[in-house]
């Protein structure tokens, strides 16, 4: 059994600087501790949540380590008061991040970000976008790996934790200080929050529980961030990840197969036992709900 997650006080930490990509600015905040700016995203207050955004967050990190999928670090933090998750800034220092919307131009020169549609946010288009990247510095991932590679990986994990929120500014390559001898690479995963249980309630969660409908539910994930024609069934998050995949030699294909495979439930239930502020009905799900998602995905990566 882990040891419980410990929260951080943040009280004491400087402002760095200000976040302005998503939906709400956030705080990059810098300790003299630390090596790196952490990002502090306050969890919002929906208390019916059976997960909070925080804890969600935080999980996801934990089972993307467990897998090997590079992401940036999470703990759980308070900030005066608040509650919310610490994200360890994925940069290097002194390198360049570009989300993935400044990336595909470069293969779709007429990519509207605001498409609803979400023409050219595709399969190919980021296969052919990620080229010339290599896989994220410092990951453990096989030598022979490319940055896609990688990104397929990110896609089996968004699969496994029921993640559909990989839109063209969750994603990001790193590029190196000009005249240095250091590789453009694909920048780790990050912002995982939207992910697991956190829309749903206990009482959700427990009545999914006792009608034997996680499957169901889980069924429901579909790759809304991602290109779909119109009249067309959306891709389940599942079938986008085996698209991936599909596109990859065979190694990686072996790799990605046997790191799912790795997913046991005592595992798992172990992570989930770490986690604060959750109920067992919450903690209930959550486990049935990765193991569900690993069997889904074990189904398609052959």
């Amino acid at each position: 059994m882990l040891d419980p997650w410990p929260v951080i006080l943040v009280d004491d930490w400087s402002v760095a600087g200000l976040e302005a990509q998503g939906q709400h600015p956030h705080e990059w905040l810098k300790h003299p501790s630390q090596k790196r700016t952490w990002l502090f995203k306050p969890a919002r207050s929906e208390r019916d949540r059976s997960l909070g955004e925080d804890v969600a967050e935080k999980l996801a990190s934990e089972l993307a380590r467990l897998i090997g999928i590079p992401a940036a670090p999470v703990e759980l933090s308070v900030r005066d008061g608040v509650r919310g998750a610490l994200v360890e800034d994925v940069r290097l220092p002194n390198w360049e991040l570009q989300a993935g919307q400044a990336l595909i131009p470069e293969v779709v020169p007429d990519y509207d970000p605001d498409d609803p549609g979400r023409r050219g946010h595709n399969i190919q288009t980021i296969r052919q976008a990620l080229t010339r990247f290599a896989i994220p510095p410092g990951s453990n991932l096989p030598p022979a790996f490319r940055a896609f590679d990688a990104f397929a990986g990110y896609l089996v994990f968004d699969a496994l934790i029921a993640h559909g929120d990989r839109h063209d500014r969750n994603w990001a390559v790193l590029v190196p200080p000009p005249e240095t001898d250091y590789p453009e690479a694909l920048c780790p995963s990050f912002d995982h929050a939207a992910s697991l249980s956190f829309t749903l309630t206990d009482e959700m969660c427990a009545q999914h529980l006792h009608d034997g409908t996680v499957l169901r539910w889980a069924s429901r994930g579909k790759a809304f961030r991602f290109e779909h024609r119109g009249g067309s069934r959306w891709q389940t998050l599942v079938d986008l990840a085996a698209s991936a995949i599909s596109v990859c030699e065979q190694t990686t294909r072996g790799f990605w197969r046997e790191r799912i495979m790795s997913v046991e439930s005592d595992l798992v239930m172990s992570l989930v036992a770490a986690a604060p502020d959750m109920s067992q009905i919450a903690r209930d799900f959550t486990v049935e709900l990765i193991m569900v998602n690993r069997g889904r995905l074990l189904d398609v990566l052959r």
